[in-house]
């Protein structure tokens, strides 16, 4: 940016660059520091993926996972975001840090389209708020700096509405080829997130609704539908070949089973399913104070010596309400996982700061009350952020997970067993940069371990808590090789039991 040009910016420009700048710092402070909660198993499987592609090369066709064994390939979602993280950790070595730095790059990536969408449909002011409003929802602050995927899918989603607009506006079969390049790529690494853009995109059609605008959409969706396909094609062909361990509890070999995502019609009838999906969306999504701002933004209209939306944009409140319809339709669809996951809410946050960021504007008519409903819903996210408790390290398995490194080789293959583990639960066995099994306690079997041993399990690790609320089974005691006291600054955490399964006796299983 020239000089020149700095000089002219309004001091409604830099007021907003510097809040943004502020807001960003932010993440600064939790840039480092081991994997944390909430849902740091989720992280885990992506800095192993990173790891495995620095360590050994990339193929994103092909990524790992560290609870399977020795046989380890396994697709959840196209690894473009653990591929770069890949190429920095080989320039600058294997750290956490690449993995959140190319996470909130892909967030600013975003940040920028959100902006950009907004602006179209609202004008520049609204746009403004909307995009403040983004930055300073609680679920956006921590996983825009986790070690996660999510916001690398909302990018490209984000991306395909904008381009999609374009291609409506200036009649472009680029613009239209870009948002179904875009698509493609937010399919493959998370589908689900598409589903609350398409009502949106609907509108950018009904905006100028002539046949040219529709093929140009058909292009943009079957670029996407047509990557996806044989993305889906190529990860079902690879996840077929995955070990059958149905010995395991809780264990399926079916590749993205369709009950996972979409669950039953019972699950949609749980009260204490809605009770917690609503406390997320009044906290974690848009603070208690920002959903009564956001109510005011239905009644938004734009300012007659403000800047308009483009003549031939959809307007803002229609094109607010057609996102939440899609995020509602998202939420029913595929009602399990959003129970379950709260970063599954993550696309509610665009459609909820837009709603924000129009209700700012709407009290702007007195810019006294604006100003401060706008720095009492900053200040309300972060004071919400501390009642949610964001940002907890599982000390715990951090240090059983640096004390089975130390005791163990690289190469061997370990059974790690903790009182609330699943057998695909990695964040036990990826602090201890080890792959192999992850087994609840309680599901330590002599027969269990006797089929992980012959399928090249070397230790058993098992960690309990101070309480021992649940102690390894009393048939391994002949294999202990190790109970390691964890602590941390003289707190103590529990005890890591370490076993070689060959040496309990046969007689003893």
């Amino acid at each position: 940016m020239s000089r020149s040009a700095v000089r002219s910016m309004p001091s409604a420009s830099w007021a907003f660059v510097l809040a943004v700048l502020a807001l960003l710092a932010v993440r600064a402070m939790h840039l480092t520091g081991p994997l944390d909660d909430p849902h740091s198993w989720r992280q885990c499987d992506t800095v192993w993926m990173s790891r495995t592609f620095a360590r050994h090369g990339i193929d994103v066709l092909h990524p790992q996972v560290c609870w399977l064994g020795g046989h380890r390939t396994l697709i959840f979602e196209l690894p473009l975001v653990e591929a770069i993280t890949a190429l920095l950790e080989r320039a600058f070595g294997i750290a956490d840090v690449w993995d959140r730095l190319v996470g909130l790059a892909f967030y600013l990536v975003a940040t920028v389209y959100f902006h950009r969408i907004v602006r179209a449909v609202t004008g520049p002011r609204p746009a403004r708020f909307a995009t403040l409003a983004w930055l300073a929802l609680p679920l956006s602050q921590f996983y825009s700096r986790a070690a996660h995927v999510d916001f690398a899918a909302v990018a490209f989603t984000h991306a395909l509405v904008w381009h999609a607009l374009q291609a409506v506006r200036r009649r472009s079969w680029w613009h239209a080829l870009g948002a179904g390049v875009a698509g493609a790529l937010g399919a493959m690494i998370k589908a689900p997130d598409l589903l609350p853009l398409l009502p949106p995109l609907l509108l950018v059609w009904l905006a100028m609704p002539d046949v040219p605008n529709l093929a140009r959409l058909a292009l943009a969706g079957l670029v996407t539908t047509g990557g996806f396909a044989v993305w889906r094609h190529h990860v079902n062909a690879v996840n077929a070949a995955a070990p059958d361990w149905s010995f395991l509890p809780g264990y399926y070999k079916e590749v993205n089973p369709w009950w996972w995502y979409f669950g039953n019609w019972g699950q949609r009838l749980e009260r204490a399913a809605w009770v917690r999906l609503a406390r997320r969306l009044a906290f974690d999504v848009a603070t208690p104070f920002g959903a009564i701002v956001a109510v005011a933004g239905l009644t938004w209209r734009p300012w007659r010596n403000g800047g308009h939306a483009a003549h031939d944009a959809p307007r803002a409140v229609p094109f607010l309400l057609a996102w939440a319809l899609g995020s509602a339709l998202y939420l029913l669809v595929f009602f399990p996982l959003n129970v379950i996951h709260n970063y599954y809410q993550i696309p509610f946050v665009a459609p909820v700061a837009l709603a924000i960021g129009l209700g700012i504007d709407r009290l702007m008519s007195r810019p006294v009350v604006g100003g401060l409903v706008l720095v009492a819903f900053v200040a309300g996210c972060f004071a919400t952020i501390r009642g949610l408790h964001y940002y907890r390290v599982d000390w715990r398995r951090v240090e059983a997970g640096r004390a089975i490194e130390a005791r163990t080789r690289p190469g061997d293959l370990v059974i790690a067993a903790d009182e609330d583990a699943g057998y695909s639960d990695p964040r036990l066995l990826e602090r201890a940069d080890r792959a192999g099994w992850s087994v609840a306690t309680p599901d330590l079997t002599p027969d269990r371990v006797r089929r992980l041993e012959a399928a090249g399990a070397r230790w058993v690790a098992a960690v309990t808590d101070t309480a021992r609320a649940s102690i390894p089974p009393a048939w391994l005691a002949p294999g202990e090789v190790a109970a390691v006291p964890l602590a941390r600054h003289g707190e103590a955490l529990g005890t890591l039991h370490l076993y070689d399964p060959g040496r309990v006796p046969a007689g003893a299983r």
